[in-house]
């Protein structure tokens, strides 16, 4: 009867079809790594947004018991709100509201639909005062890319113009997504009445606005209908210049006399002081926010742009410039280049090691499959829909040394039987057959499981890690096939047997001498051995816990952020002047290129992980641009400290980008007791965290008071019929930026006329007092001194709230080196000490409660992992003894992650723990090579234990180093980048590769000889 021919052999028989399918897979992963869309990192959802409700003249605490609580129960009503991570801060006038969802909510623009819809219709159950109710669903959407024009001569409206020529050449591009302006200033026309001359002409200022408030509308003012035509009837606007302003007549007497507005007022066209503007190198800014559509290729969106930018630069006059402030398309076009340079250094680098370690042809054929596996899965990436980005390089990147492992395993049982009594075509695909199930066992080990991460972590650290599985199990599974499919045939092509006799000082004869008198060593030994290989776990377990925890690192980028919080009630002028002295300061430094100031705003989100700030006139922001990342880390570490208290109360902040999104790397919430327990205790908090060394720039959310002016109305205001909504509709339109009562319009361009006092920007409390307030229906004036009294007044600045409950936060920032979670661990307990008498709540904030809330996620992630790779050892082995035996070792990899951590001086982060499951996953394949084998020997050879595990590893050592060293020459380019995200989980395989492949040649076979014996024991006490 005719042998049935194996796959293996009919792959090698239709070899020519292999290898054409081959070349075509390659081919189009070539194809794919051009085409194919790039970005930095995953998309993230954002699961953020905010709602801002306005309510003029309230303070602090009206603002909170009116709208605030009011606003804060609507909102839970929403079962998707996440309301422990809801917070709100209710300031003067309004309040902010940074609405969380849950991390299962995934179609978050279905939900800010509905809620949208529902606030508008819970608007009219607030007080009548509150303005508007704002919701921003897009807070959380980053910039790809922030663009600057400034002139130091030119006017706010010329640089609009520039503005909407650059929005309009951008605006074509397909991949160009929003297109948001910052920092325009719009000209007015200000009218300034005066008092004096309005009495003199027995005119009102109400009767003056309700006049003027009429001019400038364009509607239809009705439809003539001739019965064969319908035509619209329109009024043209008589005020559409400047001076038809000034000429409008207000007052017609019936004698015929007028008298026009510019008898009564001042009327300018002007820009309004500043309250938040930009300036980049000192001079007047506007900027663009660029987005991407979603499913686009950043990198081909920044060519595309810098083309337009390049044309369009060229038409810009010469005092003016253009600066691209933050260019995240430049970002991921150099990360991914780094990225492809480091795997062209790392196929390099592994091809070295096999070439070091095996025969010229041997080694070329396991290289071989390093191009061929690599880009076939890249043409699988782009195929699939999977975009190239760090994730998905760094999967790639890791994956790189495992993808010769089964080749290198192949290859060496081939060399093995080609001097046997068959043929090499046998030979060929025995060896492939004969290691199928060890290698598939092994590759189905690394790669699944990473998938329980997907499962257990939750929020930003899922969408980080979703496509890192799929990204592994793509490669791994593509080098498996190469293995099967395609390395037969080139070994029995190319590999014949050698007579030549092998030198015996031979890196092979050596390494074989070497470890066969350890191996004897450890049998001679073995309750020795035992013992050892405990201590070092105990010892790598001790080394793990011992180091600090920082899941997500710093972001090294070539700029940082400066922020300055001030008073409440500061002004603008102050405010900048604090800015103006702190960029002096930093313009002297070579290290800095150019600064970019935001004086009373924020900068728009040019971070994933950059929350913007929202300001007033009392906050301003730098971004700074340096020369290079090392230069941002130097700046940051010389400056941070040195200015912290360099400005008499001000807050300077030099803040680092980093991937945690932890507001402040310290946090303590202080809730519950009274508004008098949470200052006090807020007080004791902060002298605390002051006297802990390394410890900075510790400050509280419980606002300065912010002084004020309380007017009460007396009998003589009823008298005169004066009530309180005609002082505070007067005192709100003269003391104010201005009341818009019309709008002229310029072609597309909107002027806005403003009714604004001769106060309005600049005034003293006589002023004030001296007021001119319409009596008796607006028949006479009398001034306000008359009819108030007038006393200061002393409220909160801002009160803020979480999960819907009064919070005071006090935050803190740490040194270099310092880890801020560990510090905070360690004196939670004697804060809450120390507010006990208060009767408060204290909480954790900041990357503690990072830490808290993501790794038990992560733990989990890892103990469903390992729990996975014991049953594909059980149905591997189909021996529950054996596969315990190898689950139990997989504990030696806590030393080899210990050691990595300890060498490196490195913190415990969320990629570590992924090369741990790597580490476990390398480790759980070479055990599965050397028990399978004697396994093998004591089926086939009949050996015992002892023998039959000896040999075997005598036998495996050679595959299982090349494998080892394969796997971590493979990630050495990586852990020499510096990158600080993926330098973590590069510096656990590769050490930890290392050292565990030591532990396993050792320890190993002592165990599993250790555990054959007890089972031969307890067989013997049965039959006897």
């Amino acid at each position: 009867m005719k042998k049935k021919r194996s796959f293996v052999e009919t792959a090698m028989r239709y070899r020519g079809i292999v290898f054409m399918l081959c070349c075509i897979l390659v081919l189009f992963g070539v194809y794919g790594l051009s085409a194919n869309r790039k970005n930095e990192f995953p998309e993230f959802t954002v699961r953020q947004g905010v709602v801002i409700a306005v309510y003029p003249g309230a303070t602090v605490k009206e603002v909170e018991d009116r709208v605030t609580k009011p606003l804060e129960d609507y909102i839970f009503t929403y079962g998707d709100v996440k309301k422990n991570k809801t917070t709100s801060m209710t300031r003067d006038g309004m309040v902010i509201v940074q609405v969380a969802l849950e991390d299962y909510v995934y179609d978050k623009d279905g939900f800010w639909s509905r809620f949208k819809h529902g606030v508008s219709q819970f608007k009219s159950s607030l007080p009548a005062g509150v303005l508007a109710i704002i919701v921003m669903d897009d807070f959380g959407d980053a910039s790809s890319m922030l663009l600057a024009i400034e002139s130091k001569n030119k006017t706010y409206r010329e640089l609009g113009e520039y503005l909407d020529g650059l929005a309009d050449n951008l605006r074509p591009l397909e991949s160009v997504g929003r297109i948001t302006r910052f920092g325009e200033q719009k000209d007015q026309i200000s009218i300034y009445l005066d008092n004096d001359k309005l009495s003199q002409y027995g005119l009102g200022y109400k009767s003056v606005a309700a006049f003027l408030s009429g001019q400038g509308l364009v509607n239809i003012a009705g439809t003539l209908r001739d019965g064969e035509y319908n035509h619209p009837i329109y009024v043209e606007s008589g005020v559409n210049t400047l001076e038809s302003v000034r000429e409008t007549i207000v007052f017609s007497a019936p004698d015929g006399s007028v008298v026009r507005l510019k008898d009564v007022a001042r009327v300018e066209r002007e820009y309004p002081d500043r309250t938040a503007y930009i300036e980049v190198n000192g001079n007047k800014c506007v900027m663009l926010s660029i987005e991407m559509k979603k499913g686009h290729d950043i990198v081909k969106m920044g060519k595309e742009i810098k083309q337009v930018l390049s044309e369009f630069e060229s038409s810009l006059p010469e005092e003016v410039k253009m600066f691209r402030i933050t260019d995240q398309t430049e970002v991921v076009g150099k990360s991914i280049d780094d990225f492809l340079r480091e795997i062209l250094v790392a196929v390099l680098a592994v091809i070295i090691v096999v070439v070091l370690l095996q025969p010229f042809k041997v080694a070329l054929i396991a290289a071989s499959t390093i191009p061929i596996s690599i880009f076939i899965s890249l043409g699988l990436f782009f195929g699939l829909g999977y975009e190239i980005n760090g994730v998905t390089l760094a999967a790639l990147m890791v994956s790189l040394g495992m993808i010769v492992d089964n080749s290198i395993v192949i290859l060496d049982d081939y060399q093995e039987r080609i001097y046997g009594s068959g043929t090499r075509w046998r030979a060929a695909e025995h060896s492939a057959v004969h290691f199928l199930k060890s290698i598939f066992s092994a590759t189905l080990a690394i790669s699944i499981t990473f998938f329980p991460f997907l499962v257990t972590m939750n929020g930003m650290f899922s969408d980080f890690v979703t496509t890192f599985p799929w990204a592994v199990t793509i490669v791994l599974s593509i080098s498996l096939l190469v293995a099967i499919f395609i390395v037969p045939y080139l070994q029995f092509a190319f590999l014949k047997p050698k007579t030549k006799k092998k030198s015996k000082y031979s890196f092979e004869s050596v390494s074989n001498f070497i470890y066969e008198r350890v191996l004897r060593t450890c049998f001679r030994f073995p309750k020795l051995t035992i013992l050892v290989a405990v201590i070092c776990v105990v010892l790598g377990a001790v080394m793990i816990i011992s180091r600090p925890i920082k899941l997500m690192p710093i972001a090294e980028r070539n700029q940082f952020s400066v922020e300055f919080y001030l008073p409440n009630g500061t002004s603008i002028n102050q405010t900048s002047a604090v800015a103006d002295s702190m960029k002096c300061i930093l313009e002297k430094d070579p290290r800095v290129t150019y600064i970019t100031t935001f004086k009373g705003m924020s900068s728009p989100r040019f971070h994933m992980t950059y929350a913007p700030q929202f300001a007033g006139e009392n906050f301003a922001q730098f971004i700074v641009n340096t020369e290079s990342a090392h230069a941002t880390e130097e700046i940051i570490k010389e400056y941070s400290e040195k200015y912290v208290d360099h400005f008499a109360n001000v807050f300077v902040r030099f803040k680092q980008l980093s991937f945690s999104d932890a507001a402040s790397p310290i946090e303590i919430r202080i809730s519950d007791g009274t508004d008098e327990n949470r200052k006090v205790a807020s007080e004791k908090v902060k002298n605390y965290l002051r006297g802990l060394p390394g410890v900075y720039l510790v400050r509280s959310s419980y606002g300065e008071p912010l002084s004020g002016i309380k007017v009460s109305l007396d009998e003589n205001a009823s008298k005169l019929g004066v009530n309180q909504f005609s002082v505070e509709a007067m005192l709100a339109s003269r003391y104010n930026a201005g009341f818009p009562i019309a709008t002229l319009w310029e072609g597309n361009r909107n002027v806005p006329v403003v009714l604004k006092g001769t106060h309005a920007d600049s005034a003293s409390f006589l002023n004030l007092e001296n007021e001119q307030i319409a009596t008796y229906g607006g028949l006479s004036n009398a001034p306000l001194r008359q009819i108030a009294k007038f006393s200061p007044v002393f409220n909160e600045g801002t009160r803020d709230r979480r999960n819907g409950l009064p919070t005071v936060t006090i935050s803190a920032e740490v040194s270099p080196g310092v880890s801020a979670n560990d510090l905070a661990l360690k004196h939670f307990e004697s804060l809450k000490k120390l507010t006990a008498s208060e009767g408060v709540k204290l909480e954790l904030g900041g990357e503690a409660a990072s830490v808290i809330e993501t790794l038990p996620g992560l733990l989990k992630g890892l103990v469903v992992a390992v729990a996975m790779m014991f049953f594909i050892m059980v149905w591997h082995f189909r021996k529950i003894r054996i596969a315990f035996t190898l689950f139990s070792l997989l504990s030696l990899s806590i030393f080899g992650t210990g050691v990595a951590m300890w060498i490196t001086d490195m913190d415990f982060t969320i990629t570590g723990v992924l090369g741990m499951v790597s580490l476990f996953g390398i480790m759980v394949r070479n055990g599965i090579i050397m028990i399978d084998y004697a396994e093998e020997l004591k089926r086939k050879e009949h050996l015992s234990p002892k023998n039959a595990i000896y040999n075997s590893a005598l036998r495996r050592m050679r595959p299982i180093f090349l494998t080892s060293a394969a796997a971590s020459a493979g990630v050495l380019p990586m852990m020499v980048s510096g990158d600080g995200l993926w330098v973590p989980m590069a510096i656990i395989i590769f050490w930890g590769t290392l050292v565990t492949m030591c532990l396993i040649l050792t320890v190993l076979p002592v165990a599993y000889w250790g555990v054959s014996c007890m089972k031969f024991r307890r067989r013997k006490v049965i039959s006897d």
